[in-house]
């Protein structure tokens, strides 16, 4: 896949918002433009008095308007590529040409990598996801597709996450056992809780805290802590389905 040469992003914005971190750990601030035009993606950075021009390989990550790009290698390039989701497999997006963000980028904290497959993605995803056996299974038996990647980004995060507590917990090797559906659904429920405003929030989400804290090390859940969460929650609507949601996975 070839890289048209041309400038990315040109952003004429003096935010706050919009800054570059080096690999000395620097934060740079001024107008921002994401340039590819060779083997190397480049940012500059200008001020009210000069223009400077780093290398990807100087930089540890950018960040315009709330969007985080990162340096990845990519087919003998580094390219800066835009962050979808973050964690110990991270989810990117990356441009091909013409300004299209519309390449797809999977990355291991511990190296591993690949471009999201479009042709067998069944065997090539359960391969690449190896550690986490009850979501491979729900990839090759099609229960997760493509079009769920994020979800399944979300899932292996957190069957890691699961794993790695399990073993500061008891340091002899086991299977930790979680349901990474509930975490992830208690989880996005504290989302959206968090984005209102009502008088019971603080304590929606101290029985939200102790539910995922519970669901992660596979305990139950007590009932009186969802009668609390559905009586902290019953005069928002908006939240309803989600909550309902929640609560029949939790009496699986």
């Amino acid at each position: 896949m070839t890289f048209a040469a041309v400038s990315l992003l040109p952003l004429s914005l003096f935010a706050q918002a919009n800054y570059v971190i080096t690999n000395k750990g620097d934060t740079l601030k001024g107008e921002l433009k994401l340039l590819s035009y060779d083997l190397i993606d480049r940012v500059q950075v200008a001020d009210f008095h000069k223009k400077t021009v780093y290398t990807a390989m100087q930089i540890r990550s950018v960040t315009l308007d709330g969007t985080v790009y990162r340096p990845e290698r990519y087919e003998n390039a580094v390219r800066f590529m835009k962050v979808i989701k973050d964690g110990f497999l991270s989810y990117y997006a990356f441009c091909t040409s013409q300004n299209l963000w519309d390449g797809r980028y999977l990355k291991k904290r511990d190296g591993a990598a690949m471009e999201l497959p479009n042709l067998s993605f069944k065997k090539m995803m359960a391969k690449f996801l190896e550690g986490c056996q009850d979501l491979q299974i729900r990839i090759e038996n099609g229960e997760l597709s493509k079009k769920d990647i994020e979800r399944i980004v979300d899932l292996y995060n957190i069957c890691l996450q699961a794993r790695t507590e399990a073993l500061v917990r008891n340091p002899r090797p086991r299977v930790a056992v979680v349901d990474a559906d509930k975490v992830l659904a208690v989880r996005n429920l504290v989302a959206k809780v968090e984005s209102e405003n009502f008088l019971t929030k603080k304590d929606a989400l101290d029985v939200l805290k102790d539910i995922e804290s519970k669901v992660s090390k596979n305990e139950a859940i007590p009932n009186y802590l969802i009668e609390g969460l559905k009586s902290y929650l019953a005069d928002s609507p908006s939240l309803t389905s989600d909550l309902d949601a929640l609560i029949a996975l939790l009496k699986k």
